[in-house]
């Protein structure tokens, strides 16, 4: 059903993951994902868990818990007033988050190849990921659920305490949606709600790796140009410039558009003939040239960043 995964259908599954057992009634669902419900139920997103034994009526007056039976062949409740009363499957039956398919997503999402698998640590709670690269940073990852319950946070504050500590911290995402402000995992560790590591401005499920690096105390480079000119970070890369290269780029970002590269050469003063020139070295062409230095072959030059 889903190859990008809609961060909208991770937001509502969270949901359901902070009841305890993860269970939603199949009505509810289908009002919840719509169209979706079934494509989820097909990928194993959703499985059917069991169904209700008893359930809360309004016999007249009274509310009441009746229990639920089989009688030729259908779900029924015996009512005082109305007798032998029919019960929609839909309003009985109960669907489970499957947690191997949501951690599966969210590995994906982190760029972990499909080859490595989670291990449980505690089933349907802790999940270690292994060792995996958040940004430049060889991270070990976990996932967690239910993490404020006492048992779960006790088998985690464990397995961080006899395998990361403060020199090998790990990174833990934990899928519930709220958690106390004063909650801290044992030494250098860190816990991330993944809510909050997912992209915003994405319709699909992303993760904001750089957000993560940064809770890790690793160096993230913010996008925009460096002292002088002479490096530049743009969507993720980083360039670095001699002193004649940054005198140009910062003459093309101050002239805000087109320029033609006799102008950037004498403003420059190079003795260069070609603005390429300029940008190429032992046959190679700058890593800049054509991705942020754009040029419409007619001898003009602007920047994309």
């Amino acid at each position: 059903m889903i190859g990008s995964l809609r961060k909208s259908i991770v937001e509502e599954l969270l949901k359901i993951c902070s009841d305890r057992e993860a269970l939603i009634l199949k009505r509810i669902a289908r009002d919840i994902f719509g169209d979706d419900f079934d494509g989820l139920c097909d990928c194993g997103a959703l499985t059917r868990s069991r169904v209700l034994k008893d359930i809360a009526v309004v016999d007249g007056d009274l509310e009441d818990t009746v229990e639920i039976v089989r009688r030729d062949g259908k779900n029924m409740y015996f009512s005082p007033a109305d007798g032998w009363v029919g019960i929609l499957e839909e309003d009985i039956a109960l669907y489970k988050v499957n947690f191997g398919w949501l951690v599966r997503r969210v590995m994906n999402a982190l760029d972990i190849p499909e080859r490595c698998e989670a291990k449980v640590i505690l089933e349907d709670q802790i999940w270690v990921l292994g060792r995996h690269r958040i940004e430049k940073q060889n991270t070990p990852i976990a996932i967690t659920r239910n993490t404020i319950d006492p048992a779960v946070f006790d088998a985690l504050k464990d397995f961080l305490v006899n395998h990361h500590k403060s020199r090998d911290p790990a990174l833990v995402l934990a899928l519930d949606r709220n958690l106390p402000a004063h909650l801290a995992l044992p030494g250098q560790n860190v816990l991330v709600r993944l809510e909050e590591a997912m992209v915003i401005e994405s319709p699909d499920l992303k993760i904001n790796t750089r957000m993560l690096a940064g809770k890790m105390g690793g160096s993230v480079n913010q996008d925009g140009f460096g002292s002088g000119y002479r490096n530049l970070v743009c969507n993720g890369t980083s360039y670095d410039f001699t002193k004649k290269q940054a005198e140009a780029i910062e003459y093309m970002h101050n002239a805000g558009g087109r320029r033609h590269q006799d102008e950037i050469l004498a403003e420059i003063n190079s003795s260069q003939n070609k603005l390429l020139q300029v940008f190429r070295s032992r046959g190679k062409s700058h890593p800049a040239w054509g991705e942020i230095i754009k040029n419409d072959g007619k001898g003009n030059y602007w920047l994309e960043l």
